[in-house]
């Protein structure tokens, strides 16, 4: 048996709860003997919290949050899986903790795709000047002059910067073409979670990936992940950075190709 083959958890959706709650119930774990049909690689092997997005298809616009953590029993259950909004176009691999499959579509800038694959997340952002209680990771206040930079000709690219970090040229202009102000008339970067798709800021990769607030008509996104306000006050206040969670977004039929050679937690419907 592959040593990243452990004792899953089996998990049911439960009946609606508080989502202050701690776990959905557990009915019954097992080994499961199967073996990788290719080299095994955990892509999340110190990771105690994983937050797993499933969509239907590689085209698809939405797909569904599922929140894990892992303890000595396997992976456990903690939420109610709720409905996210993915890019218009739906997903491809983007550059994160995993490997690329050879031949398969990959995140380029633009492309109005969400990246898929496992990620790190890295810090949070949100408008209110103090972060909401009791968030583990830093926090930035996201102002009106701090943008988000998608020129791939700008040594900034793939970053969060504030207009006075930075100097103007002769002109007064800033050092890049183009950008995302962080501060919005919309709720959408009320609040927030930097994802580390593309950490190396290659151009042309991908940039600016986030989890944020989703509309009220669940519209989808540019290449982000939304949800309910709700929800993602709720996952900014769950995420510990001592549990080295990690993002993974996928397919459904990447999800059963990865499940075991990634460890990831069964999926079972009511």
């Amino acid at each position: 048996m592959s040593p990243n083959v452990k004792a899953f958890g089996f998990s049911v959706f439960p009946s609606p709860m508080n989502p202050g709650h701690s776990r959905s119930l557990i009915l019954f774990s097992f080994l499961f003997p199967l073996l990788c049909s290719s080299p095994c690689i955990a892509q999340i092997e110190d990771a105690n919290q994983l937050v797993l997005v499933v969509a239907a298809t590689w085209n698809s616009n939405s797909g569904t949050m599922y929140l894990f953590e892992r303890d000595g029993d396997g992976w456990m259950q903690y939420n109610i899986p709720w409905r996210v909004s993915l890019a218009d176009s739906g997903l491809a691999w983007g550059i994160g903790l995993h490997k690329v499959p050879e031949g398969e579509r990959t995140k380029v800038e633009g492309d109005r795709r969400s990246p898929a694959g496992v990620f790190e997340f890295g810090n949070f952002f949100g408008y209110d000047s103090l972060p909401p209680p009791g968030i583990k990771f830093p926090y930035r206040q996201a102002t009106k002059v701090l943008h988000c930079v998608d020129d791939t000709g700008s040594v900034f690219y793939n970053s969060l910067v504030g207009e006075d970090e930075v100097i103007r040229d002769s002109s007064g202009r800033l050092p890049w073409k183009s950008s995302e102000l962080m501060r919005l008339d919309s709720a959408d970067y009320k609040y927030g979670i930097i994802v580390r798709h593309n950490p190396r800021a290659i151009p042309g990769k991908g940039s600016c990936i986030f989890l944020h607030v989703g509309r009220r008509d669940s519209s989808s996104t540019s290449g982000c992940t939304s949800m309910d306000e709700s929800k993602i006050l709720f996952l900014m206040q769950w995420l510990d950075p001592r549990k080295h969670p990690r993002l993974v977004q996928l397919p459904a039929d990447a999800f059963r190709r990865y499940l075991i050679d990634w460890d990831l937690p069964l999926l079972l419907k009511n």
